[in-house]
């Protein structure tokens, strides 16, 4: 049996496909409990056979509009062993910000194409197996459910339930519900999305006894729902919404009458095929949104800018340009280049965005990532190491700041190392405090404000460390569980590159972090008589001034050795820290509470700060 994969293919491949046109009538011009609404009748409106439509062949192809594809002919399953939900509201507000802009420009496209659905049914029964395209049909579900509970008219609110579930299936006499995924996400699914009313209602179990699946439903449902209340939508517009989707939202559907090879040749294409970056979909929808004879330019121009940037960064660039031109924060719902062409009218003015905005800006990303910045040698090499200490803690937040700064002072500009320092400190200090990633961003955001008004680094109030940030980011260093936060490895590389050499990153058997008093002891009788009990032990082994980085051998070789036996490994480590604690004659809980003092002060005064003051 052909092993069964569990993605469903990228959107972006299918955004590319081209379809024949064929309208069904909207939902106010369909008749209620009419011959071709009934469930299960094979009536094709809406549907264009490509290949293989004699019904005998074991592959049939063939494109329906989602109004034919949810009129009752087919009863929707998961198999057990399916991938669970796991679309995020980015993914589905993305998909209704998608189907508005199609409709919005109906009058060049007719129609909006939604992808590829694989389907496994068995000749003669209504049941099928979804085998590829089940994350973007429950959206559709979820979807149609606002909709249906946000509608004033009935007979329109029943309509569009009818859609997810039926009241009479011909075959049985209880309702069916056209759709119905995994057993213990499905109940929930069933209790707040499929019943009517009630997705205007949270769920009666608190958030953190949900899945993971379970919260992608409930907070997708949320994201959709906010995106049809918000401003500028009417009634009227849902309602073009729902008629678009049902009449001009198509999918072509491979419908396989053995789901063993309906799986066999979704695994094929998964294995030959290469995934679509965030970039090279955002690439497509910016381009596709311009004037036709502006293609060849855009794609030129583009083109440059992703020979000088990763595919992550030039995905990050149009996020950093929201932050830049309005202000928009990263974690929006709204996908970025759609607000891109919405904000800078790409439609009529994208070659002007690209050439004041993408380009400039991609060249000042590239300066910034290769070590251009600056105007003497020595400036440039402080300039990118401080660029380089700020990716391994924070790799993205500070850059639009950065950008800006370069944009408003130029590459040349006297105060632009000031500038970097102070931005560097700001970015280690609250990483290490814990500040909210949302406050941070807000601060960030400010900053720039502070950027365009041409204020001196100094006197940025946003760029201050002010004396609760220090004291919550001393805490944290003092912490009696350092070496367990998240930003331990990266602090510990920072320290030693302070220090005067990098080890680079912590990889499993090239640099790792020793605990050197460790944690469980058992074995050797040195450590529990200096630190007295296990516990002992334990109430200091994750603290700063007890770990060092060593290689993976050497770290095994440490094991739970005497600081005699362990001093000699340290000491002939090619890295500094490790070299630094072989200084100590002893290791005891006073060793461990001044080192971790001095690695403190150590990294104080890297960031321009002053020292611990005594008391402090």
């Amino acid at each position: 049996m052909a092993q069964r994969p569990t993605q469903e293919a990228p959107r972006g491949f299918w955004a590319r496909a081209s379809f024949a046109n064929r309208l069904q009538p909207p939902l106010d011009q369909q008749q209620s409990g009419s011959e071709t609404d009934a469930p299960g009748c094979a009536e094709q409106s809406g549907a264009v056979p490509l290949a293989g439509g004699d019904a005998s062949e074991p592959i049939v192809a063939e494109v329906l509009t989602v109004g034919a594809l949810l009129d009752g002919r087919y009863r929707f399953r998961l198999a057990c062993f399916q991938r669970a939900y796991a679309w995020k509201p980015e993914n589905a507000v993305r998909l209704v910000c998608d189907i508005r802009s199609a409709m919005q420009r109906e009058a060049s496209r007719r129609f909006f194409p939604l992808g590829r659905l694989m389907l496994a049914k068995a000749p003669g029964s209504p049941d099928v197996e979804i085998v590829d395209g089940h994350q973007r049909l429950v959206t559709l579900t979820i979807l149609f459910a606002v909709l249906r509970d946000l509608e004033a008219d009935p007979g329109r609110a029943e309509r569009l339930h009818r859609l997810i579930a039926v009241d009479q299936w011909p075959s049985r006499g209880e309702a069916q519900d056209l759709l119905t995924i995994q057993e213990l996400p499905g109940r929930l699914f069933a209790s707040i999305v499929k019943r009517r009313g009630s997705t205007e209602f949270d769920p009666d179990v608190p958030r953190e006894a949900l899945s993971e699946s379970e919260r992608n439903i409930v907070d997708n449902r949320d994201g959709i729902r906010s995106e049809l209340l918000a401003p500028g939508m009417t009634d009227e517009i849902r309602r073009a919404l729902a008629d678009y989707i049902l009449s001009s939202c198509r999918l072509v559907t491979i419908t396989v009458d053995n789901a063993d090879l309906a799986w066999e040749m979704l695994n094929t294409e998964q294995n030959t095929r290469l995934a679509f970056s965030h970039a090279d979909e955002a690439k497509s929808l910016i381009l596709s949104a311009m004037p036709a004879e502006a293609h060849i330019t855009a794609a030129g121009l583009w083109e440059n800018c992703e020979s000088m940037l990763t595919p992550e960064d030039m995905f990050r660039l149009l996020s950093h340009i929201r932050a830049m031109s309005w202000r928009g924060k990263s974690q929006s719902a709204r996908p970025v280049e759609m607000e891109i062409v919405e904000r800078f009218g790409v439609a009529n003015q994208g070659l002007a965005f690209m050439a004041e905005h993408l380009v400039p800006y991609a060249n000042r990303l590239k300066d910034v990532r290769r070590g251009y910045v600056g105007r003497d040698d020595g400036e440039r090499m402080s300039i990118a190491r401080s660029v380089d200490f700020m990716t391994w803690i924070e790799p993205h937040s500070w850059v639009p700041a950065l950008l800006l700064w370069l944009k408003v002072q130029g590459p040349n500009a006297a105060h632009t190392v000031d500038f970097i320092r102070r931005l560097e400190c700001l970015v280690w200090l609250s990483k290490i405090a814990g500040v909210d990633p949302g406050v941070q961003e807000t601060r960030l955001l400010r900053l720039l404000d502070e950027i365009e008004a041409g204020t001196l680094p100094k006197v940025m109030p946003k760029l201050q460390i002010d004396a609760t940030l220090r004291a919550h980011a001393i805490t944290n260093l003092r912490s009696a569980n350092f070496a367990g936060k998240h930003y331990a490895g990266c602090l510990l590389r920072r320290i030693s590159a302070t220090m005067g050499s990098d080890p680079g990153p912590i990889l499993r058997d090239e640099v790792t972090i020793e605990h050197i008093l460790p944690r469980n002891p058992h074995g050797c009788k040195a450590w529990l008589t200096l630190f007295r009990t296990p516990d002992g032990c334990k109430a200091h082994h994750q603290k700063l001034g007890n770990v060092v980085l060593l290689s993976g051998r050497d770290n095994q070789r440490a094991g739970t050795l005497s600081w005699d036996e362990k001093r000699e490994i340290l000491r002939a480590s090619p890295f500094l820290l490790a070299q630094d604690a072989a200084k100590e004659a002893d290791w005891t809980a006073q060793t461990i509470a001044r080192r971790t003092e001095s690695l403190i002060n150590l990294l104080l005064v890297s960031f321009d700060l002053q020292p611990l003051a005594k008391g402090e």
